[in-house]
């Protein structure tokens, strides 16, 4: 409690501190083609009040620091474009995004106070190369833990998927370089099959989003975006490295890409990643098979002209993951020690050896895309095929190498959509999406969910409409999904076919309002429906990385969301900015799990798991300040609360994420020409205990949730310049103090604590070898 209130004193401190003026904004400046919106390399910007010449990097990007509020005027140039102009005002850090066209001269006045982003005005945060590049070696899901508001759902240390506000799995949709993710997401402790190394960003859109990303999106969507391809001749190249102590894990990524000097729309990236660990150490522990080694690989090839393109893109992701020895128990007395147990059951040493219970994972994606600029506006059309196989292997009296479970989901995907040409003052986009999918098990196997193809069609509209201080956003989107499934019943197996089909609408309307130069405010409702999964429907049996045994409910029904979000952002003085959200979400035939009576089969001894269907209702807010005490050094705050309520009960939901503060400060500064981008950083976390149980929760689970925790990081690194080439070095240190702690979201809370401390060493070295770059600054005098 005493470093809880601490926490609370620093951020009042923060927000009564007197606001000074100074000229100390970070502004991230984004140059892109007008058309397809590829970066654009090399342009040449000069800023008129500053009398300071910028030139754009690889990825079309350049930062300004220790910027003044106020209105600038931006000189763009570069080879084969005119020279444009653009007043923009300044009042905030940020991100601010330019459009350069072959023949275009404007000069107009903008406003920036946050990211402009062509994406849905719903609540959004998004993680940079910058802040990727700190996190680099995570999964997907433990990196976005440092967004407000998103939690993880975890399986130990070696499986983590995103929840945000209290959903997660089939209410949240993952895109992987604009293709929806379908990995058998529904399982708990089925982490994305993605690479984070792919991304150049990783964007999270909170709230209800179906409109334009799919009818599922009931708690957001996760946009993983990679860098677009080089168009400019020459190549360039990423190396990165990561070394973990806690369980001696390296991870080592590469990327090249290159644009072909004689054939300038022609570009090609290769990409590549390994990753091994061995077990894990909790305080004092080392916890038995929770080993990982991963290897993926990708590979794109594009054809890029001003008003028409194309691009072919393959990515594999392959993973062997252990499942902790002790989560597999023989049989009551066993499961009861393991949980009333402080320390492992199962005694381990160190070891990269991976033993039954144990899970092995590929998914491989195909996709191709193509864009053409029409009269009417641009047309995109994307293809995509998935293959995803999953095995799990379990613990077995006599050894053998086959697997007792051998998942196989096929999925094809195809999306039309067409960004139409400003009509009046409204500019949107019409599409249309469609999804055949096809999941089977191998003959024999230990039955889970049966075998099952689905179909779906869906189109949607979204326009928006922009005023002089005012956006308004509306869209419209009509679902159709059908299911063939075939169960096998009763104890002769007999196979049943079931078929079922669903259809509904969603909608959004947003409307953002700016307030004077300092603040602006949003107001979004959304309403979308999701229908119910194989999983929830059918299940039963083994859910072997949760071990645990999940019973399907064949009468639950679709789920109907109506979310309404309200959104604060602004600055007081020059040094604080304040970003304070508030949504309310009523889901009507909300499906959730309930633990029930444990259970021995001849798998081992195992807690349930039953699928049912209540009114819920989930309210919370997400609430950040940052002060910037100088231009180097700033303090972040972050806090994030929810109340999940059962409504039909008139008591609380089971399985929500419990609040959280955080407190992050860094200092960061230019050593010297060789030593540039040196930072320290220490992050305060504090967890509450989930108190907000049922009032049952003591006959239908146990133990009860475990206790509020405390987590210390700290991090230093700088960029080193060995001539022209730079070498962005950091060493972090997670779980400074060793704290011995468990997640309320993790399925082995009931047998395990999290890890102890790790350190981790990053190293990423960027190289760009330019055939063709012309010096442009002659040009601006």
């Amino acid at each position: 409690m005493q470093r809880m209130t601490a926490l609370l004193l620093l951020l009042l401190f923060q927000l009564t501190a007197m606001a000074q003026r100074e000229c100390d904004l970070h502004i991230e400046v984004s140059v892109t083609e007008k058309h397809n919106g590829q970066p654009l390399f090399p342009v040449v910007a000069h800023i008129d009040e500053l009398n300071r010449t910028y030139e754009t990097n690889e990825r079309g990007r350049f930062t300004m620091d220790s910027v003044c509020a106020g209105t600038y005027t931006f000189h763009f140039h570069a080879a084969g474009y005119e020279h444009h102009v653009e007043q923009v005002n300044i009042v905030s850090s940020g991100e601010v995004r330019f459009k350069l066209g072959h023949v275009y001269t404007n000069l107009e006045e903008v406003t920036v106070t946050t990211e402009r982003n062509a994406t849905l005005l719903q609540d959004k945060d998004k993680l940079n190369s910058e802040a990727l590049a700190r996190e680099s070696g995570k999964s997907i899901g433990d990196m976005l833990q440092s967004i407000n508001g998103v939690s993880v759902i975890a399986n130990g240390a070696t499986v983590a998927k995103p929840v945000i506000h209290g959903l997660h799995s089939n209410r949240i949709i993952m895109l992987n370089n604009g293709v929806r993710q379908e990995d058998q997401q529904w399982g708990g402790e089925h982490a994305p099959n993605i690479d984070p190394f792919l991304a150049s960003d990783i964007t999270v859109i909170k709230g209800a989003s179906s409109v334009k990303y799919g009818a599922d999106a009931i708690g957001g969507v996760v946009l993983v975006e990679p860098a677009p391809l080089r168009r400019q001749p020459g190549w360039d190249a990423e190396l990165n490295m990561a070394a973990f102590s806690n369980n001696r894990m390296s991870v080592v990524s590469g990327m090249v890409g290159h644009n072909f000097n004689k054939l300038p729309p022609l570009s090609f990236r290769l990409q590549g990643t390994y990753k091994k660990g061995g077990n894990y150490r909790i305080p004092g522990y080392w916890v038995a098979n929770t080993g990982v080694d991963e290897k993926n690989y990708s590979a794109a090839l594009g054809w890029n002209k001003l008003h028409y393109g194309a691009e072919v893109f393959y990515s594999h992701f392959s993973t062997d993951l252990g499942i902790y020895t002790g989560s597999h128990t023989g049989n009551q007395n066993d499961l009861n020690a393991a949980i009333n147990s402080d320390t492992p059951l199962v005694p381990a040493d160190f070891t990269y050896e991976l033993k039954r219970p144990r899970q092995h994972v590929e998914h491989d994606l195909v996709k191709t895309k193509m864009y053409l600029d029409s009269r009417i506006g641009m047309w995109h059309a994307t293809y995509a095929y998935q293959h995803n196989y999953r095995q799990e292997f379990d613990v077995l009296r006599k050894e053998s190498d086959k697997a007792q479970m051998n998942l196989t989901l096929n999925t094809q995907t195809l999306n039309l959509n067409l960004e139409h040409r400003p009509l009046w003052k409204l500019t949107g986009e019409v599409g249309v999406d469609g999804i055949v999918q096809e999941n089977f098990i191998q003959p024999g196997d230990r039955l889970f969910i049966p075998n099952y193809r689905s179909r779906g069609l869906a189109g949607y509209l979204l326009e928006r409409y922009k005023g002089e201080d005012w956006t308004l956003e509306g869209g419209v989107r009509y679902d159709y999904r059908w299911y063939e499934l075939f169960n096998p019943e009763g104890t002769s197996g007999q196979v049943v076919r079931y078929v079922l089909d669903y259809k509904n609408i969603s909608g959004t309307l947003g409307y953002v309002k700016q307030l004077g130069t300092r603040w602006k405010y949003s107001v979004i409702l959304s309403n979308a429906w999701r229908a119910p999964q194989s999983n929830e429907l059918f299940s039963a049996g083994l859910h072997h990385g949760a071990a645990r045994v999940e019973y399907g409910n064949r009468d639950l029904k679709p789920e109907r969301s109506y979310n309404i979000n309200g959104e604060l952002v602004g600055m007081i003085g020059s040094k604080l900015k304040l970003d304070i959200s508030l949504y309310n979400q009523y889901i009507h035939n909300f499906i959730y799990l309930e633990p029930g009576t444990d259970l021995l089969t001849i798998r081992g001894y195992f807690k349930t798991f039953g699928y049912k269907q209540t009114d819920a209702n989930l309210t919370g807010t997400d609430v950040s300040a940052t002060y910037d005490w100088t231009s180097k050094l700033s303090t972040s705050f972050k806090g994030a609360f929810l109340f999940a309520r059962n409504v039909s009960q008139k008591d609380w939901l089971i399985l929500m994420p419990a609040d959280r503060l955080s407190l992050n400060t860094i200092y960061t500064t230019d050593i010297s020409e060789k030593l540039t981008k040196a930072f320290v950083s220490v992050q305060a976390k504090y967890v509450f205990s989930q108190w907000r149980i049922p009032q049952n929760f003591d006959q239908i689970d146990y133990p009860r949730p475990p206790g509020a925790y405390f987590l210390l990081d700290a991090s230093i690194g700088t960029t080193i310049m060995l001539g022209k080439q730079p070498m962005e070095l950091s060493l972090t240190t997670m779980n400074i103090l060793n704290q011995r702690y468990r997640d309320y979201l993790d399925a082995f809370r009931y047998f395990i604590d999290q890890p102890g401390r790790n350190v981790v060493l990053r190293l990423r070295v960027p190289m760009n070898f330019d055939n063709n770059k012309k010096n442009l600054i002659d040009e601006i005098h």
